[in-house]
Formats: structure tokens, sequence, C-alpha cells
């Protein structure tokens, strides 16, 4: 007992361990501080980001699916769960581990003529059927799918694991089962040992003389017995005439008894009348049989602690990326350093470059896979074909929640949708030129292809919402991440939206700018913290007063995070008239108006009281109702009694100055009283919104009916100096 404790601490000692570098390591392959993986900064527990870098194989970035599974394995139950269960484990293996090195080291497989004897048998099967019934639980725990045994190191590694413990059970159980019975039985033959034999022969018989914490075994008639219970055998000795270790079948005929005292006495081994015949002899081919398998378990123990080792100590086994891929990432590195000094320390700073994602990861061309499109931008100089456009197709290779989210998004569908409300603007107003400068800049082109694969001038360079790909996809995330940095803090900014929602159409910067969020912004925002360890954004911790990204895209309690900014949208206030957006008929929503609102309402709780949120989202309410009863639906009423009567032509819109007047009446002036009361700027509520809006309404309206009464509108081909399209 003492040795297999011994050897039990001796495994619990040398078993693998964390790597005493491994915060530092670790810090420099996602480029965060401790308390991106620890709750207590270094050494710390493991907060829910930290459980997911571990579940993913100590890899960055995170994908969103083993975030929120790590967010529920996160509870109390789970984890104290996990701590009781992995310390069985633990225990368990380290005991099965040394009852086999002690098997081999003190005992040896060969002595154990008899099998494997019952209570090793016992202790065996039982650290197996612990092993099996944690590590499904902790192998649920770390993975989650099958698939994930191939998708890291560490599951590849678990695979093996429970390839090889597989094998140990199968050999065990016929160990103890088929080869143990058969070599019970035929040990019970003359010269054989029984089953709980422990190798005694005569010439070793000696040996057990119930000294020195030895057993006491006497012979007699060919029988061994064990002696070393009965209270007439203290210390190995009978009476101090007979002693332990010795022959009595000639003894006994001088004694006062006959061999009715051996009745009840077990029987350890039969060893028959000839010297030197017994145990030794084996139980033949069973034995044999026994050792190999005994052995063939010890090497399974060794392998199964080297993957244990090579999964904790980094040991090289075959990773994602080929050798040859990491030369032409190096080979790419090398040039654009000195051609693109710009492009390659923008992304030598990125978390791109910190986690290993190089040029080719993004820009290499797959044939006909359509991962990023059939041809490209295939770069003479490239030792693998190579494009320019990168697209969400091949974004959403690590980030497919996100890709996902943004594709069913009206950013990514802002050309269909600017086709369906402004098509007179993409139809006729300007000219391609004005189109690819201006509108396409930010609604996205159609990208188009040359014969020889490469982006034809006029559809790119573009990098607009809703741009049209020609592997199918929509939009471009460099438009909020810009490249080659790509970095999120730069999107949570109110700046990155400001690149397009300004002007007199969408002035949502400028409303942010004039309201209280954005002049609170404007004093602190520098100070606050924009890249949060744990990857979590959250309002009073990380900022004090929401940017763009917090209201339409970042988490809170209530409304998950998200890359669709369609969520959380109550009215449509693009449209010409206000409607929910499951009525927006160029874009409906897929989702109630009540449940989005919910959202936004749990966005503005973080900060605001129940009573103010209720009130605001009534308040927005009226001013809806105050527009489309009060003004857009007057004039709508007006504007198609012009085209009835005859007083506008159909035949083009936009050479009628009325078509104008009544374009920007909504488009410019209601849009800007609608968003100002949603985002709280009071000015462009009023005089940049409803106070404009009345007075192009009042000379939209004398002028219409003027021109009802005379019948016609004046064309701007009739007003001199008047620029023609």
């Amino acid at each position: 007992m003492k040795r297999i404790l011994l050897s039990v601490a001796a495994l619990l000692v040398l078993a693998p361990g964390g790597d005493s570098e491994a915060t530092e390591r670790y810090a420099d392959q996602t480029g965060k501080g401790c308390s991106f993986c620890h709750e207590l900064g270094s050494g710390g527990p493991l907060n829910e980001v930290g459980l997911a870098y571990v579940r993913n194989d100590y890899r960055y970035p995170i994908p969103e699916r083993i975030l929120d599974k790590a967010a529920v394995l996160r509870s109390p139950l789970h984890r104290t769960l996990r701590s009781i269960l992995g310390y069985i484990h633990l225990v368990a293996a380290c005991i099965l581990a040394g009852s086999i090195v002690y098997v081999h080291v003190f005992i040896r497989p060969a002595q154990l003529r008899g099998g494997v004897p019952r209570g090793e048998r016992t202790l065996g099967l039982g650290c197996m059927s612990t092993l099996t019934a944690t590590g499904i639980y902790l192998a649920w725990y770390r993975l989650d799918s099958p698939s994930s045994f191939l998708a890291s190191r560490f599951g590849v590694l678990l695979l093996v694991k429970l390839a090889l413990f597989a094998v140990m059970i199968t050999l065990a159980i016929l160990a103890v089962t088929v080869v143990s019975r058969t070599m019970r039985r035929r040990a019970a033959l003359p010269g054989g040992a029984p089953a709980d034999a422990t190798g005694v022969t005569r010439e070793n018989l000696g040996s057990f003389d119930g000294t020195g914490g030895r057993p006491a075994y006497v012979l007699y008639d060919g029988a061994v017995y064990d002696v070393s219970g009965s209270v007439k055998w203290p210390g190995g000795a009978h009476f101090r005439k007979h002693l332990a270790g010795r022959d009595l079948t000639g003894d006994l005929a001088g004694a006062p008894h006959g061999p009715e005292v051996f009745s009840g006495l077990p029987v350890v081994a039969r060893l028959d009348e000839s010297p030197g015949v017994g145990a030794a002899a084996g139980p033949g081919g069973a034995r044999r049989i026994f050792v190999a398998m005994a052995w063939t378990n010890l090497v399974i123990v060794l392998l199964i602690l080297a993957c244990v080792s090579s999964w904790r100590w980094g040991v090289p086994v075959p990773q994602d990326r080929a050798e040859g891929a990491q030369m032409r990432e190096a080979a790419c590195a090398d040039c654009h350093a000195g051609e693109d000094p710009g492009i390659y320390h923008d992304w030598k700073r990125s978390i791109h470059a910190k986690v290993g994602v190089g040029c080719i990861d993004c820009h290499e061309t797959f044939g006909d896979s359509g991962s990023v499109m059939a041809s490209g931008d295939h770069l003479e100089h490239s030792p693998v074909p190579v494009t320019a456009l990168v697209t969400p197709g091949r974004c959403g290779a690590c980030h497919g929640e996100q890709t996902g989210q943004y594709a069913r998004s009206k950013h990514a569908h802002t050309l269909e949708i600017t086709e369906k409300i402004d098509s007179w603007i993409i139809h006729g107003l300007n000219n391609e030129v004005e189109r690819a400068t201006g509108c396409y800049a930010c609604h996205g082109s159609v990208v188009r292809l040359t014969v020889d694969g490469r982006p034809e001038p006029g559809t790119w360079p573009n990098v607009g919402v809703g741009r049209v790909n020609p592997d199918g996809t929509l939009g471009s995330c460099t438009s909020c991440h810009t490249r080659h940095r790509f970095s999120a803090v730069e999107a949570r900014r109110p700046e990155a939206c400001g690149q397009c929602h300004l002007g007199p159409d969408h002035p949502q910067v400028e409303i942010y700018d004039e309201s209280k969020h954005g002049a609170i912004y404007h004093a602190e925002g520098d100070s606050w913290s924009w890249r949060a360890d744990d990857m979590r954004w959250l309002a009073g911790r990380d900022y004090r007063t929401p940017t763009c990204a917090s209201c339409h895209m970042s988490e809170a309690a209530g409304a998950a995070k998200t890359h669709d900014v369609t969520e959380r949208l109550s009215w449509e206030l693009q449209a010409p008239l206000t409607v929910r957006p499951e009525e927006f008929a160029p874009f409906p929503a897929a989702l109630s108006w009540r449940e989005e609102r919910s959202k936004m309402a749990a966005v503005c709780l973080q900060c605001h009281s129940s009573g103010w949120t209720l009130n605001h989202f009534g308040n927005l309410d009226r001013v809806i109702e105050n527009y489309n009863e009060n003004y857009y639906r007057p004039a709508r009423e007006v504007f198609d009694r012009l085209y009835a009567s005859g007083a506008l032509s159909a035949d083009m819109y936009f050479d009628e100055p009325l078509e104008w007047e009544f374009y920007e009446f909504w488009h410019h002036e209601g849009r800007r009283a609608r968003m100002g009361a949603a985002m709280m700027a009071p000015d462009y509520a009023w005089w940049h919104g409803f106070y404009e809006l009345k007075h192009r309404y009042a000379t939209f309206m004398e002028e219409a009916e003027r021109a009802l009464r005379s019948g016609r509108d004046v064309r701007f081909d009739e007003i001199p100096g008047t620029l023609q399209r």
C-alpha cells in the first residue's frame, strides 16, 4: 500500500501542469491585458472570455458561439460541477495510472499467476468508470460539437486521448474477464495457483514468515494456508514451536490435533509434491496474453500522458496553417513593408497580426470555390492568385455571425432601397461620374470584372455599405472597420458613422453632436475605455453616454449585440410617409416594431429611468403623427392632384420645380424634423426641421394651387440659364 501511495504521489507531482509563462505568452497572442481572461487580474479566476479563450484552444479571435456557451458555463452551478468532477477525474486518473505503474515496477505482471487480484480489479474498473462518466461532461464543457475535435489542437489531442482510453478499457475488460478467468481456472489445477495466488513457490515459501509486515503462510499436504489473521499464529509463530514459511506436513503427525485446524483458513496456493514445481509453472498461454495486455496498457498510459503534456506544454503538433502558407505570408510582409509602409504598419498593429491572420488569409483566391470570387485581381508578382477585392464572404470565414447579421441589415441592401425610394436620382438626375464619386461612395457600387478578372474602373475602388460583390455578397466590412487596422474602437466612435450619415437629408452625426449625448462625448470621450479587455463594451463601466454603435449595435441587458442596424427601430424615418419597419415596402423588417422598441428601450434604461424612456418614445410617436397627418398627407394629396390634372408631367422626374419642392419637403426637412426628435437634438427638430418644413410646405402649397388653377407648372427648360441634364 505504501508503494501504491508513493506512485500516485509521484504521478501527481510529475503530471503536466500549466505554463508558468502563460499570462505573458497569451497576452502577446491576443494583444490584451490580464483582465482580458481573469476577473481579478493576473492569477485571478477565469472570466467568461477567459473560459472561451481556453475552449478555443488559446486562439484569438473567439467565435461568438463559443463566447455564448462560455457565458452559460460560467454559472455557479456549472463552475461548481466542473470543479468537483474535474477533481474526481484527476484523482481517478492518478490512481489508475499509479496502480498500473506500481504493478509494472514493483510486482511485474509475470508474477500474477492467477490474473488480476480482486482488489486491484475492483479499483481499476471503478477508476475507468469514473473517468468515463466525468470525461463525458468535461469534454462537453470544452467542445461544442463533434466537428470541434478537428477544429483545434486540443480537440485533436483529446480525440487521440479518447481513442487510446477506449483501447485501454477494451484490454482491461478482456484482462479481468476472459483472460483472468482462464488463468484462475488453470491455476486451480494440480501444480497451478488459484485466483488470488501471490506467486508463492516451494523456493520462496520461507519469505512468507509473518515478520516485517509480510504475510504468514504454511504448507500442508500441497496446500498453502494463510495464517496471518489467526490468533494462534501471532508474529508468524505457533506456540513458539512452529514457524510460518515452512512445510508442516510432517510436523502435524506429532501434534495434539489433526488437519481439521486448517479448515476455514484461506488457501492461497496449491503446490504439488515435486520440489520446484508450483505457481511458477503458470497457466501457460493465458499468462503470456495477460502479460502482453499489461505492458500494452502501460504504453497507453504513457501515450495519454504525452497527449496531455503536448496540450499543456505546447509540444509541436501539426498546425492549422501549412508551412508554405506561412512562407508566403512572410514574403508578402517583406515586400509590402517597403513598398506600402502604411498598409504594412496598419496590419502590424492590428489584432489580425497578433493572432496570425496575414495577407494570404484575406486576399488569396480559390478558383471556382466562390469563397471570394471566381476570378480576381491576380497580381503578377504574387506566388498565388490574390485579389484586392475582399468581401464579407471572406471575412465570414472567421466572423460568420457578424457577417450573417450584416447580410440581413438595411446597410447591406441600401442599393436596393435607394432604387425603390430615389430611383430618379440613380437614373437620369445625375451622370455616371457624379454617381461614382458621390452616391456609390456610401451606398456602394455594383462591382463588375473585366475579362482578365480585374475590377472594372468606375465600379471600383468602392467600400460602400451596400456594395454588390462579384461573389454575390453585399457590402464591405471596411466601411466601418477601415483597412488594414480593422479596429473595433474606430467603429465604436460616431465619426465612423458620420462618414455617410451627414448632410441635408440624413444629418445624424450633426444631430448627435448637438445632443446631450454628443456634448458629453466631445467633452470626455478621450478618457473612456474604448477597448474593453473582456470584449464587452458596457455602459457605465466603459463609457458614460452612448455613441451610434452603443444604441444600434452594442449589447445591453435585454438587447444582444448585433451587426444588423435594422434592429431596434420602431419607425422608418427615411420613408416619405413614416411607417413601421415591417410595413416599409422597399425592405420590410422581419420582426415586430414592439419587439425592436423593447430592445432600444433596454439600451436607454442603462442610464435613464423607465418613466424618462417611455415619455421619450411617446413624444417621438406624437412627432411622427404630427408630420404624417399635418404635413405629408396633405402635401401628398395635392401632389397627386397635380399629376392627375396634368399640371405636372410624368415624363421625367425633376424636370419641374414643384417636383424638387416636394422631394426636398420630405427628403430633407421632413427627415431632419423626425430624426432630430428621435435623437434629442432640439435645433434640428425645430429650426432645421419643422420650421423649414413649414416654410417649404407653405411655398409648395401656394405654387401647387397656382399650377392647378393654370393647368400647368413651369418646367426647368423654360427657365433661362437652367442647367440641362
